[in-house]
């Protein structure tokens, strides 16, 4: 008595009848198991295609034929798993491009400090821009001072290279202030104790909007206090201790005056788009050089 023929699926075998052609053993297999007669592949020595021939024209007796294809109910739900883990994908994508643009800095049991952080969307280095603004965010003097003073920004962000006549501004006192952070070639960064000085500066428009001795006051009081509340730095190196503060002469000139809404200058003339920077550039670099004679 001759063999009987096998079909072979996912490691068990089962006779078959030899005489069906392989187009009725398609049809049983996609009743049985589920796997439309399109997606099924028969394997003996190669694909067997012959839809119209019967089995036993095919294959020798006692042969086994292996079928390879997926239920059509797998197939959907791994198609179902598939597209919630591109959907997936793509949100956590979306969320990561919003994050890498605006940062949201939560200090713990505080409500004075800055809202949202954004560097400007410029491809060279915005990592290191958004760095500095969190790192600044993140300073300790930075945030006991306005803790103390009850500063609270809504958003702090780099201000555009094309604003070269300023170092930065503070728009409705607090709504938002734009720091300076890159050089001129926007090749590098500025110094960081140079740029949260700045902050310094801007912060006091937080009270004063002109240029006059309340605002110069409150000025060289908060370069003290940025530096003198910083409580990470006590017990370090004699060096790191005798950090200088800063007290800013009333000729530093850093923004021309708090900005109003509509982006005016109060307590001095609107800086125009095409101002020449090199007096407010000339007054940072001449302080720098003080800084570095001490």
């Amino acid at each position: 008595m001759p063999q009987p023929i096998q079909l072979s699926y996912r490691g068990h075998a089962v006779d078959i009848d030899g005489a069906q052609t392989l187009g009725q053993l398609r049809q049983r297999i996609e009743q049985q198991h589920g796997i439309p007669a399109r997606r099924q592949k028969l394997l003996y020595r190669g694909l067997l295609a012959a839809d119209h021939a019967p089995v036993a024209a095919l294959v020798p007796a006692g042969a086994k034929i292996v079928l390879m294809g997926t239920p059509h109910a797998e197939l959907a739900a791994l198609q179902a798993h598939t597209a919630r883990r591109q959907h997936g994908r793509a949100n956590h994508a979306k969320y990561q491009a919003a994050a890498a643009d605006v940062i949201r800095t939560a200090t713990p049991g505080a409500e004075y400090g800055f809202g949202e952080l954004r560097a400007l969307d410029i491809a060279h280095r915005r990592g290191d821009a958004q760095r500095m603004l969190a790192r600044l965010a993140a300073d300790e003097g930075v945030r006991q001072v306005m803790s103390r003073h009850r500063f609270a920004v809504g958003e702090l962000r780099e201000l555009h290279p094309d604003q070269r006549a300023i170092l930065g501004y503070n728009r409705n006192r607090g709504q938002v202030v734009a720091l300076r952070l890159r050089t001129d070639d926007l090749a590098g960064f500025r110094d960081y104790a140079g740029v949260r000085r700045v902050l310094m500066h801007e912060l006091a428009h937080m009270l004063w909007d002109a240029h006059d001795e309340n605002f110069h006051r409150l000025n060289r009081q908060l370069c003290r206090e940025v530096v003198e509340l910083d409580w990470t730095r006590r017990g370090r190196t004699l060096a790191a201790r005798s950090e200088p503060s800063y007290e800013p002469p009333a000729s530093d000139d850093v923004d021309g005056g708090a900005l109003g809404a509509a982006g005016f200058v109060l307590g001095g003339p609107a800086v125009p788009s095409d101002a020449p920077s090199t007096r407010r550039e000339h007054a940072y670099l001449a302080y720098m050089k003080r800084q570095s004679k001490r």
